[in-house]
């Protein structure tokens, strides 16, 4: 990652304006994003046009604004200056910017960061570096050493920078999504746009390419500052989309308030990138051979001037002079931020401190420093540089095809499986095994060979179990009765629960006739939740359950008929769960991976028979006593906090009628709603604990 000197004073300059964020999605983006462009272009009256243009462009992948483009893209002899490759400036078809904005008294965090439909590798790379960034961050600033999200009101922002409330900037966004966008369940063509959550559509139009301390003026992007308060602030733009290779780069600055402001002391960048045709992904230091590096070193030394030697660790602050390139050595971010020009050469960024540069050096280098805090330097490399992913890339960005976008919109096999503990595929059974689980014996399979039969169990075992599911014999397996294991429909975004402020809302005791309707308001609203199903409603409404899968919910274990797990005995407990399992499986081939015991009775024999961990709650919304819904949202809001699991149940009709508003409200309130099996997703150790009361991340 390259990082500018935390012991330096914040610089400012002159380049692309960092746009803020979207305003009501309904409306056009805030006019400072298009400043740099009005000015260049010399006519104002045309800016309201041109930000409503792509403000709906936008709504269908993250945009950004090309600023800070060369005047010339000619290939230079070994090594020249040269302002950095712009950013993009149309949409990228499935790409989105996951959005976090929490404010802590210790440590707050605001920004974005790219996702891309169906790239898992690519994702968890980059949230990864987002998530190292914050911890480091926390480990320098936060009271306890550790960042814990807090649900934070997002506001919205029109064209004219007025204030938009969280709520109506909610309604915004839903009424745009329903009068002009595509299906919020196809993933590969609509980004949801989220006021007051994640998955906002607009990239910060060139937002790693400006002032860091203007950018965090912005109050739609990063909260206001505090007294003695610290922020790390997220950024991102979009480099390279051409064929089937995208690049992207991030930055991540550490802020305090200083002077009732925030400013800028210590910055990260780094650029990855993927090839979605063999989703192969990679930092920029994977660009290039060894030897490669080691050419591009030789040119950027005799550009610069350089007296850096090879190796590193050599640099000293009083030197004569000052060396980016020792420093970046130094730090090992030499190729952290990097990107590919037109003409195929490597373009480096390297991070300065202007008040560290000599007149001798301002001078020689002022081609290179037109992106503030930058040196944007274009190495020119002979083809045995580059790495198979540098090649791939290179070749991409000299060829300009046209996006291909995502590889597939379905949901990744990584996504499927963390649904649920197991898929039966019916069709992978042997023919006696498949006959056996329908009742039948077919004369072609009554004849079965015990190597068949032990077979037939080590693929209902499954290589995707996440709980401790006892391996069933062939005799005991079911099928799908319909068309086989149901998977979701969509691709869903990674929420990083850790990161960003998330509540799951649970149901139970369905599905039963308003299932479909709740189905449908989280479906609006482009989140997911969870459903504690019996194995008797699971019977008597098949396809609920598996709509329910289909949906990217999380289906769980509610016992078969509702009895007090604490007045059985041990095997009358795992009969109810087993029974419950096996039926769910049966009708959509997945099989729970929690359960949920009915009224949250249990004790030691209860934990000790359920073949799953125990979900309870620690936010009962009372809904079954039906108090009016007022009482029940209002009971929720009040009480729901970052990790919360809330109590709802999906049979009773007022619960039905209140769900729109509800996630409306949730994400108003700055919480993103996610399914159980989002919620734990990075949180292993407390996934498997006995009793699952809430997400800790104290």
């Amino acid at each position: 990652m390259t990082t500018s000197d935390p012991d330096s004073s914040p610089t400012t300059g002159t380049g692309a304006d960092p746009a803020g964020s979207p305003d009501s999605p309904a409306r056009s983006l805030p006019r400072r994003t298009f400043l740099g462009l009005l000015v260049v272009a010399g006519v104002i009256g045309a800016g309201a046009v041109t930000a409503a243009r792509d403000r709906t462009a936008a709504a269908r992948g993250f945009t950004a604004i090309a600023g800070t483009a060369d005047a010339s893209l000619a290939p230079v002899a070994e090594a020249g200056f040269g302002d950095t490759v712009p950013v993009l400036d149309r949409p990228v078809t499935g790409l989105g910017v996951q959005r976090a904005f929490s404010l802590h008294p210790s440590l707050s965090l605001g920004g974005r960061w790219p996702v891309l439909t169906g790239q898992d590798a690519f994702n968890g790379r980059v949230e990864a570096w987002v998530r190292q960034a914050v911890a480091d961050c926390a480990n320098k600033y936060a009271n306890a050493g550790v960042f814990t999200p807090v649900a934070t009101p997002v506001p919205g922002h029109a064209a004219d920078g007025s204030y938009v409330a969280p709520a109506d900037a909610v309604d915004a966004a839903d009424a745009m999504r329903a009068n002009g966008s595509p299906d919020r369940a196809d993933a590969a063509e609509t980004v949801g746009l989220f006021a007051g959550s994640v998955l906002d559509t607009s990239g910060l139009a060139g937002s790693t390419r400006g002032d860091i301390d203007t950018l965090l003026a912005d109050r739609a992007e990063f909260p206001a500052p505090q007294e003695h308060g610290h922020l790390i602030a997220i950024a991102c733009d979009t480099t390279l989309a051409a064929g089937t290779v995208l690049g992207v780069q991030l930055r991540a600055s550490r802020a305090a308030t200083i002077d009732g402001a925030h400013r800028s002391l210590f910055e990260q960048r780094q650029s990855v990138f993927v090839d979605i045709a063999t989703g192969t992904c990679g930092a920029g230091d994977s660009l290039l051979t060894a030897a490669g590096r080691d050419t591009a070193i030789a040119r950027l030394r005799t550009l610069l001037g350089s007296v850096a030697p090879a190796d590193i660790g050599t640099s000293r602050r009083d030197a004569p002079a000052y060396d980016p390139l020792q420093d970046a050595l130094d730090a090992g971010t030499l190729l952290d931020d990097v990107s590919v020009d037109p003409a195929g050469q490597l373009v480096v960024r390297l991070a300065v401190t202007a008040d560290r540069i000599d007149d001798a050096q301002r001078h020689a280098w002022a081609d290179g420093l037109r992106t503030p805090g930058l040196l944007c330097i274009r190495v020119a490399l002979d083809d045995s540089a580059w790495t198979d992913l540098g090649s791939t890339v290179r070749a991409a960005a000299m060829a300009e095809t046209p996006w291909a976008g995502p590889a597939r919109a379905a949901a990744s096999d990584a996504q499927a499986a963390g649904t649920q503990a197991t898929f039966t595929t019916g069709d992978a059974l042997p023919a006696s095994a498949r006959a056996r689980a329908a009742g039948t014996t077919p004369a072609d399979a009554a004849g079965a060979s015990a190597e068949e039969a032990a077979r037939s169990a080590t693929l209902v075992a499954g290589t995707t179990t996440t709980s401790a599911v006892p391996t069933r014999t062939a005799d005991e397996v079911t099928v799908p009765t319909e068309d086989g294991p149901v998977r979701p429909t969509a691709y869903a975004w990674p929420v990083p629960c850790d990161l960003v402020p998330a509540a799951a809302v649970t149901f139970d005791d369905g599905p039963g006739e308003y299932t479909a309707e709740i189905l449908a308001a989280f479906a609006a609203a482009g989140v997911h939740g969870s459903f504690m199903v019996e194995g008797q409603h699971a019977e008597q409404y098949p396809q609920r359950v598996r709509d329910e899968i289909a949906g990217g919910h999380t289906v769980c274990d509610h016992s078969w008929d509702h009895p007090a797990l604490t007045d059985l005995t041990a095997a009358q407990v795992r009969d109810q769960i087993t029974r419950t399992d096996d039926m769910v499986e049966r009708v959509c081939g997945v099989r729970p991976r929690f359960v949920r015991p009915p009224y949250g009775f249990y004790d030691d024999t209860v934990v000790q028979a359920s073949p799953h961990p125990l979900v309870v709650w620690d936010v009962d919304s009372l809904d079954w006593e039906e108090p009016g819904q007022r009482v029940v949202h209002d009971k929720i809001l009040r009480e729901a906090s970052t990790g919360s699991i809330v109590l709802m149940h999906d049979v009773h009709e007022p619960t039905k009628a209140m769900m729109p508003g509800l996630l409306r409200d949730l994400r108003a309130a700055g919480f993103t709603v996610v399914s159980l099996a989002t919620l734990f997703a990075h949180a292993d150790d407390q996934a498997e604990q006995a009793v699952i009361r809430r997400l800790d991340l104290a």
